[in-house]
């Protein structure tokens, strides 16, 4: 008993240490990158690794793994990024425009922009997991993630609500932010999206 107790210390210690050396490697390869070219081929590399570690066990040094996933992924990444960028960035644009204009038309076009801001939200938190999951042309990955949410609603709203979740307690602690933000939602996300893609691709080979 006590060496099982002691164990599941051991084991618990070994990956709060794995998920915070992966979050040092998240932040610092998105500053390597200046930030703006840093950020996607950084967070594809972090996904890539905890779809690794469920997957299968892996000795690759961890950081080796990193920067391997990094280098591959920095071209393509950021191609898609800009795409994904502009998106959003036209959508906020287009809901803080409307956002103080009272009449009843822009209500309604006001309710229809907050329902594509949602199906937004909600074809991001897929695109991580689907990059990572499938090797395909830039657009499909857009195209796949954008049916997901269709495909798996509970399943999309749920890493929602746990990706704004683990933001909104650390962020009453900031030091926990720094260490565990990117790596633990990702570990959530991949966690939740990875049986879906199983189950699809089973149903596929019937």
């Amino acid at each position: 008993m006590d060496k099982g107790w002691k164990g599941m210390l051991v084991y618990l210690a070994e990956w709060i240490s794995r998920l915070a050396y992966l979050n040092l490697l998240w932040i610092g390869f998105t500053l390597l990158g200046l930030g703006v070219f840093g950020f996607m081929p950084a967070t594809v590399s972090m996904f890539a690794i905890t779809r690794q570690w469920m997957r299968q066990p892996n000795d690759t040094p961890l950081f080796r793994s990193f920067w391997n996933y990094y280098k591959q992924e920095f071209l393509k990444s950021n191609a898609t990024g800009v795409i994904l960028f502009l998106i959003g960035h036209v959508m906020y644009f287009d809901v803080f425009i409307f956002e103080y204009d009272e009449s009843m038309s822009m209500q309604m076009l006001k309710f229809v922009l907050y329902i594509l801001a949602l199906m937004y939200i909600l074809f991001v938190v897929y695109f991580f997991p689907v990059y990572v999951q499938f090797d395909m042309k830039w657009y499909q990955y857009f195209k796949i993630s954008a049916l997901m949410p269709f495909a798996t609603p509970l399943r999309a709203l749920l890493m929602t609500f746990l990706g704004y979740g683990v933001f909104y307690l650390m962020s009453k602690m900031p030091i926990l932010m720094f260490f565990f933000l990117g790596s633990s939602i990702s570990y959530l996300w991949q966690m939740i999206a990875l049986p879906a893609f199983y189950q699809f691709k089973t149903q596929n080979e019937r």
